[in-house]
């Protein structure tokens, strides 16, 4: 409800008051500061030192008057970054649709969208909608008109919110001795600086590039044979398109293959999955929950209860539109237990696509590593203290199992009661590939943008023309003239400059689901040592050091370069 969701907002704002007043805290500090690590533990050392970085980070180390410019510059920032938030999660639009103009959508989809007493059938923003139009619309002009809708969420409303957010964090990048805030918020990260995650970006993009460029030329052929002498496929055609040419070329039907798939199964399957790989037990846990279609569990290995976690999977009016693991509470050994909660907005009933059986994969991945490294000293050294940069990578890994058939065949069985067929999930794999280069060139492309809006002074910048120029620079398909994706890209609050993260951490994910391959994805010892060298250790030791533990070597780009090379 709406007063619950202003409560919490003013929770926020006022737990990030007190969180940046601590760091801003001199005694604190100096308190920590004072303290003689050289004989503890070195992964209370390492944290120790991690906390002080942050602290000056922060402007700790700052005279007090710019100290007090900072705290009040802090608040001001949270404020705009509640509104922009509230922005994206209010606006919610919508079309109206002849039925004639929606031929083409899986019949399970138009049985959940009846037409109105109007005749007509409404269609929103809301992801359960807009994907499988973008998907299965045979209509091309409503796939575009949803699209564009889709583009203008929170438009304009975030327009003046977004600069502000921008104009703030410059100045308080400034105010700590940092040229832009992407130089400020990429210190302590494992890339380290702009300049490197710039390289990053562009070396992927060039990398990914060729491959891309050939699907591309594929999908434009596919298109001539329905409009001959088109020259260019747009946003609006490339998932439609993608979908048919792996239907036609590699065999995979996705109205077939979504019909394996429903919410229940999936999760049930899902927990089984980690049960077997890690060894623990996952029981429903009897609490109170805040909807009725609320789900809680409990994490139990070898009888000691690790941590408990929330399943809100399913959309309803008001409720966050997006997909994301939330820390709830944080894990400290011997005195409570890590919680937290996932949210997602899968259909509650019927046939579910793949794409969001991956996508629960990836985020289930988040919760897992936040219940496994909830039992170390120090809440410093839980998983929200690992390098942003690092965060994604074990989520991202754990999506590879949502492709194979062993475990598929586990949970994934259509209305007859018959289990996937092998050969459908092997063209499955087959068609993964095709298109994956452009997916990859997507990432590059928010990436970059994210980055540019970070790395400038943005007072007389044009937030519709860095987003075009970056687009146009990365993206592989042409900027749609008049749009402003900026305004809903809600990664521009929370990730900030840094969304390069997201195909960062994939490629380390590449590199770690390296040793399943060559030792079976079901490999129980590979599976303990990756949750006693990656998921256990949280922040109480740098990501690198964890990975080349793993690995016995350290992380290299190599497997993602060579899968994006096709070799």
């Amino acid at each position: 409800s709406r007063p619950i969701r202003q409560a919490a907002e003013a929770c926020t704002q006022r737990l990030s008051e007190v969180d940046n007043g601590v760091k801003l805290s001199r005694p604190i500090y100096d308190r920590l500061a004072a303290i003689d690590a050289s004989k503890a533990d070195p992964s209370i050392a390492f944290a120790l030192d991690k906390r002080l970085a942050a602290y000056r980070r922060a402007g700790v180390d700052r005279d007090a008057a710019t100290r007090a410019k900072i705290e009040a510059l802090q608040k001001e920032i949270t404020a705009t970054s509640v509104a922009f938030n509230r922005n994206i999660r209010e606006s919610r639009r919508s079309l109206k649709l002849r039925p004639e103009e929606l031929a083409g959508l899986p019949q399970d989809w138009l049985d959940a969208h009846r037409p109105g007493p109007d005749g007509l059938i409404t269609v929103t923003t809301d992801y359960p909608d807009v994907f499988p139009v973008l998907d299965y619309a045979d209509n091309a002009e409503t796939r575009r008109r949803l699209l564009a809708e889709f583009d203008q969420r929170a438009w304009p409303e975030n327009e003046a919110v977004l600069k502000d957010l921008l104009v703030k964090r410059h100045r308080l990048a400034n105010l700590l001795g940092y040229s832009t805030y992407a130089a400020l918020i990429t210190e302590g990260k494992m890339i380290g600086t702009p300049q490197k995650a710039q390289a990053f970006i562009d070396r992927l993009n060039d990398v990914a590039s060729p491959a891309a460029a050939r699907d591309k030329a594929v999908l434009l052929a596919r298109k001539q044979k329905v409009t001959p002498g088109s020259t260019a496929v747009q946003r609006w055609e490339a998932s439609y398109l993608t979908r048919l040419v792996r239907k036609e070329d590699y065999e995979v039907d996705s109205a077939k293959v979504r019909g394996y798939f429903t919410y229940d199964r999936t999760r049930q399957g899902l927990l089984s999955l980690i049960n077997n790989l890690y060894g623990v037990e996952l029981r429903p846990w009897k609490t109170e929950v805040w909807h009725n279609s609320v789900d809680a569990y409990e994490v139990w290995d070898q009888g000691r209860l690790l941590g408990r976690f929330y399943l809100d999977m399913h959309p309803r009016e008001g409720k966050y539109n997006h997909a994301a693991a939330f820390p709830i509470r944080i894990g400290v050994k011997g005195r409570r237990l890590p919680v937290g909660a996932l949210i997602c907005n899968f259909p509650a009933t019927g046939p579910m696509d793949h794409e969001d059986v991956e996508l629960f994969f990836h985020e289930f991945g988040h919760l897992i590593h936040w219940m496994f490294n909830g039992g170390h000293r120090l809440a410093q050294q839980n998983f929200g203290q690992v390098e942003w940069d690092f965060v994604e990578a074990p989520s991202q890994m754990l999506e590879e199992w949502a492709w194979d058939y062993d475990t598929l065949r586990t949970f994934a069985v259509n209305a007859e009661g018959k289990t996937i067929p092998a050969d459908l999930v092997a063209a499955m794999n087959r068609g993964r590939r095709f298109g994956e280069a452009s997916n990859w060139k997507g990432q590059a492309t928010l990436a970059a943008i994210s980055l540019a809006y970070y790395s400038s002074p943005p007072e007389a910048m044009d937030l519709t023309e860095v987003w075009k120029t970056n687009y146009n620079r990365y993206g592989n398909y042409p900027y749609i003239p008049g749009s402003h994706p900026y305004a809903s890209f809600g990664h521009l609050d929370g990730y900030s400059a840094i969304y390069y993260t997201y195909p960062w951490s994939k490629a380390i994910a590449l590199d770690l689901f390296s040793q399943f391959k060559a030792n079976g994805l079901g490999d129980k010892a590979t599976a303990r040592r990756y949750r006693t060298e990656i998921l256990a250790p949280g922040g109480s030791r740098p990501a690198a050091e964890n990975i080349e533990r793993f690995l016995g070597r350290p992380f290299s780009l190599e497997p993602l370069e060579k899968r994006l090379r096709g070799e």
